[in-house]
């Protein structure tokens, strides 16, 4: 993996992680294929301790870009002898392959921070995971460049888009920030928040960093569901590109959370019901979003580009 040149306001190495530390050196393949860029050396007691450091750098990538995977193969750690399991010369061969996209440095930053904590660790496989099963690029969420994402008719289609929104959603769960309600303690009580609920959730996002006063974008796109009908959707402000059947606005955190919560609880999770058939790629969009942002922001990560460039 080759930096991107000299990308400005990228972390510095060397990039401490828990057992494990990254820094970066000169490319070994001859003549260099990347201008100025600089490769990734992974210093570890073990294979296996390299391999998961590099398994949660590339997974941390795929937080901070919020993308499908840039790169089509899964990355192997390796040096002259090891992984024992490979043969020389395919070893030999690993560096004659060239993966090379900016960002690298801060996911390496990124990474060595959630390495401190199995909860993030696993929460960064999961989002990684989530990607694996649906994922599509920002690109083709443009409203006015990309085309509508229409619901699908197709029953496996509907499991791919469950089980991303399970994947998604269990990263909310490491970071304990689900609702805490029950049948005596309802979440909303005559359609409103029951402050009990509300106020817990909000002191614990406070807790590890989550800014309450950011909303967060909720896609929606297209006519008004069977899903929306049965639960609409949080009420915010209109983003200003929505006009017709683009319908995207600005939500509370919390109320995105509730919204994400309810997805996977009542139409992703459990034994296929009505409403299982109404799942769109937003749903899934819109539940990955609220995972990156609060690991992100758990991470102290939510916009560290805007921090830098300031």
């Amino acid at each position: 993996m080759i930096t991107l040149g000299e990308e400005p306001g990228q972390p510095k190495p060397p990039f401490n992680g828990s057992g494990w530390e990254a820094a970066f050196t000169a490319q070994r393949r001859r003549p260099s294929t990347v201008r100025k860029g600089k490769e990734i050396v992974l210093y570890a007691r073990s294979w296996s301790s390299a391999q998961r450091a590099l398994d949660l750098i590339q997974g941390c990538h795929q937080l901070i870009r919020g993308d499908p995977p840039v790169f089509s193969v899964h990355l192997v750690a390796h040096n002259d002898i090891e992984p024992a399991w490979m043969k020389p010369a395919e070893r030999a061969a690993q560096v004659k392959e060239v993966w090379s996209t900016g960002d690298i440095p801060l996911a390496c930053a990124v990474a060595a921070r959630a390495s401190r904590h199995r909860r993030w660790n696993y929460a960064v496989a999961k989002y990684k995971f989530s990607l694996s099963v649906f994922s599509v690029h920002h690109i083709d969420q443009e409203p006015w460049r990309a085309p509508h994402l229409r619901l699908s008719s197709f029953p496996d289609d509907h499991v791919m888009f469950s089980h991303a929104i399970i994947s998604a959603w269990s990263v909310v769960e490491d970071l304990k920030l689900t609702l805490r309600a029950s049948q005596k303690n309802p979440s909303r009580v005559d359609g409103q928040w029951n402050p009990i609920v509300k106020n817990d959730l909000e002191k614990r996002l406070a807790g590890v960093g989550v800014d309450l006063g950011e909303p967060i974008l909720w896609i929606a796109r297209g006519p008004c569901r069977r899903i929306e009908r049965r639960r609409s959707l949080p009420s915010g402000t209109m983003a200003s590109w929505s006009a017709w059947t683009v319908r995207d606005s600005e939500i509370p955190i919390i109320d995105a959370i509730a919204y994400a919560e309810w997805l996977r609880s009542w139409v992703a999770s459990h034994a296929v019901n009505e409403l299982t058939g109404g799942l769109s790629p937003y749903d899934v969009i819109n539940v990955q979003h609220v995972a990156r942002r609060l690991l992100l922001e758990a991470l102290g990560f939510w916009r560290w580009h805007e921090g830098e460039r300031a």
